[in-house]
């Protein structure tokens, strides 16, 4: 048997569709785990009109449950007469079973009262309405709407509800609507109603591709459908469609049946910059355009109806003044842009406020290309300063532009393409790519010029607001901070750059002047170090690995890697492992040991154990005071590593033969300071084996 849910709503904004389709099925799983009912499997598809849930293979009935419930303590079953107390009865009331029926059973903490359970499994179809009302009430949405009495918050107002159990309709009620068996089409096609006769997915998906106006149900059938109507109108026409992935996504979850609809645009649009078309394309107007086989933009334009119509030359008529008016104000915004100059937009940024507290963004502008500045002479890369500062001082002065105003995601590129009007050629590539990364696993700046700027603009960025305490938290995260360190981190790592994180926080921080930066510092400490562990992770290292690396937020994050990846390799070698874990006993003795003096007298070492594990440290503290002049090299640290490797068998026979807390206290102290410093060597150098 199965079961069915549709949830008919008024339009969902298409972002909203997915996530709320992946909560019907965890909701479900949750619930019906929580009742007691096996199930085959449990789907959501659907539509921005249509939530639909699908349960196959459920049962008939809740299993049945044993269930041991605790009560009061032994001593208040009965009284002095022999009658149960009030308690006791009480309990076995709430239970719904006889006092009689109620055994003592010893715990932890003494004899209680017990009522052993034998739950009975309830019948599917009455526990149905119960789930379905909570899968629709649970599903949560980033913004929602009150609209009927009882105030149920719901993205959209829901108008139809179908429940059902194979072929029985499930009775419920939510916001005012009552469940039955009927969908409804296509909004354009009237609402005379859809008689949906069984919990069936595929039977429902082809119901509904069988009506006058065909709805595609699946996501993946619409996403079939777009891609092919799309090429097809592009095709006929000698060329290709520009598929933005982002977009066909998009159209998948705002259309039901979507429908190419192609059409022509006047030339002098093409004289806009590529990227500029594009953007108005697919986030202004979110259609498709057209290009040649050098990814030149044609004349087309192809849009997507929700539908199939019998009038598409009107459709495209209609999609063409749209259009073409939002492609003229792009134009007419681009061409004014061009009658200004790179100084006089950067100028306007001084009535343009960065951060309650901090200025504007003139002065972080300034802050930038002073951070740039000091690391193109921290990296020694004197002969691209020059571009560095240019870009750099330049690179916020487009967000003063007309055509940013209107199309803010073309900060950056409009940058480069201002830049490259006032024969800034090398410097307008720096500028463009100034944001990058745009995502977890985009693509990085591809010149050095372009890799500094956009790290001093991100670590500016995270200085400020770390600095008025505008951290992330939870999922919050209104200025993608996290996603500026991510990309911070991975331009240090990737481009190869010799700078601590230490150097570059402190630095940027430094250029806020008059402000208190110790505690932003130590949390942007912890927020990188978060970042890196990630990275570090995506890379192929085993998480938790940074944490045994001491000074990663002194090293170059080239070194800290290089070590991370020494570390995973030593840890599987039988010596390091058994050196890590008998470093965790010295660290668990020292804990609580009050050592006065670290300086080991060797006339006290009494036993050839502590004399060998003596012998071991004066080697290992001389090898590493040689290989510290070799910085992190990979073979300084893999040397590094086997020394601490050498600590094995000593400190094996160490445990074994000697007693650390003697009785003689000038021993014991002894002891305790070749402990301390062993402990030195294994846990504070280059890295502390115990996190391993």
């Amino acid at each position: 048997m199965n079961a069915f849910l549709e949830i008919g709503c008024e339009h969902l904004p298409s972002r909203f569709v997915k996530p709320a389709m992946s909560q019907m099925e965890s909701l479900a799983k949750a619930l019906l785990e929580e009742k007691r009912i096996a199930y085959e499997s449990v789907s959501a598809f659907g539509t921005y009109r249509r939530l639909c849930l699908i349960i196959e293979g459920i049962a008939e009935k809740s299993a049945d449950e044993k269930k041991e419930v605790k009560g009061p303590p032994a001593k208040l079953l009965k009284d002095t007469q022999g009658n149960f107390t009030p308690q006791s009865a009480g309990f076995a009331q709430r239970n719904g079973i006889a006092p009689e029926q109620l055994v003592i059973k010893e715990t932890e903490k003494g004899p209680f009262i017990y009522a052993d359970l034998n739950i009975k499994g309830e019948k599917t179809i009455k526990l149905l309405p119960e789930i379905f009302t909570r899968v629709i009430t649970g599903i949560e949405f980033a913004k929602h709407m009150v609209w009927e009495e009882s105030g149920l918050k719901w993205a959209r107002p829901i108008r139809s509800l179908i429940g059902l159990y194979g072929k029985k309709v499930v009775p419920f009620e939510v916001a005012g609507v009552k469940s039955n068996r009927f969908t409804y089409p296509i909004t354009s096609f009237g609402r005379k109603p859809i008689r949906v006769e069984k919990a069936d997915k595929a039977y429902y998906v082809e119901l509904l591709k069988s009506q006058p106006q065909p709805i595609l149900a699946l996501p993946e059938d619409r996403r079939e459908a777009l891609i092919r109507s799309v090429m097809a109108e592009a095709k006929a026409r000698g060329y290709h469609a520009d598929l933005d992935a982002d977009l066909i996504e998009e159209t998948v979850y705002f259309t039901e049946h979507p429908v190419a609809v192609c059409g022509t645009f006047d030339l002098k649009f093409l004289t806009l910059p590529k990227a500029f078309i594009g953007t108005v394309f697919k986030t202004q107007l979110k259609m498709f355009p057209v290009v040649n086989d050098q990814s030149e933009i044609q004349p087309y334009f192809i849009a997507v109806r929700d539908g199939i119509s019998v009038n598409q030359q009107e459709v495209s008529d209609g999609f063409k003044k749209v259009m073409s008016a939002r492609m003229s104000d792009a134009v007419f915004f681009y061409e004014n842009d061009k009658k200004e100059s790179l100084d006089l937009f950067k100028n306007k940024l001084a009535d343009r406020t960065f951060l309650e507290g901090l200025g504007n963004l003139l002065e972080k502008s300034d802050r930038t290309r002073e951070l740039a500045m000091w690391l193109c002479d921290r990296l020694q890369q004197n002969s691209i300063k020059d571009s560095v500062t240019y870009a750099a001082g330049y690179a916020y002065a487009d967000l003063a532009s007309s055509v940013v105003y209107e199309f803010p995601e073309l900060q950056g590129y409009m940058g480069g393409r201002y830049a490259e009007l006032e024969g800034h050629i090398q410097e307008a590539q720096a500028m463009e790519e100034f944001y990058f990364p745009l995502s977890s696993n985009s693509a990085l700046p591809s010149t050095l010029t372009g890799a500094i700027v956009s790290l001093a603009g991100k670590v500016d960025t995270l200085a400020g607001n770390f600095i008025i305490g505008q951290i992330p938290t939870g999922s919050e995260d209104p200025f993608a901070l996290r996603r500026q360190a991510f990309g911070a981190v991975r331009i240090l790592l990737e481009k190869g750059l010799n700078v601590s994180l230490k150097e570059l926080i402190q630095k940027s921080l430094s250029l806020y002047a008059g402000k208190d930066t110790q505690k932003a510092e130590n949390q942007l400490k912890d927020f990188f170090f978060q970042r890196l562990a990630l990275l570090l992770q995506q890379r192929g290292h085993q998480a938790g690995t940074l944490q045994a690396v001491n000074h990663w937020y002194e090293m170059p994050l080239n070194d800290v890697e290089t070590l991370t990846q020494v570390l995973e390799n030593s840890r599987t070698g039988a010596d390091f492992a058994a050196a890590a874990e008998a470093a965790k006993r010295v660290c668990n003795i020292l804990k609580k040991a009050e050592i006065s003096d670290t300086c080991v007298k060797e006339d006290l070492l009494q036993q050839q154990a502590e004399k060998e594990l003596f012998s071991t440290m004066q080697k290992a503290e001389g090898s590493l005071s040689a290989l510290a002049g070799q910085g992190q090299s990979k073979a300084a640290c893999e040397q590094t590593l086997s020394v601490f490797a050498t600590f094995a068998a000593p400190l094996a026979k160490f445990f074994t033969d000697v007693m650390v807390n003697a009785e003689d206290a000038s021993i014991r102290q002894n002891r305790l300071a070749l402990l301390s410093r062993v402990r030195a060597i294994l846990t504070q150098g280059m890295a502390d084996i115990t996190k391993l």
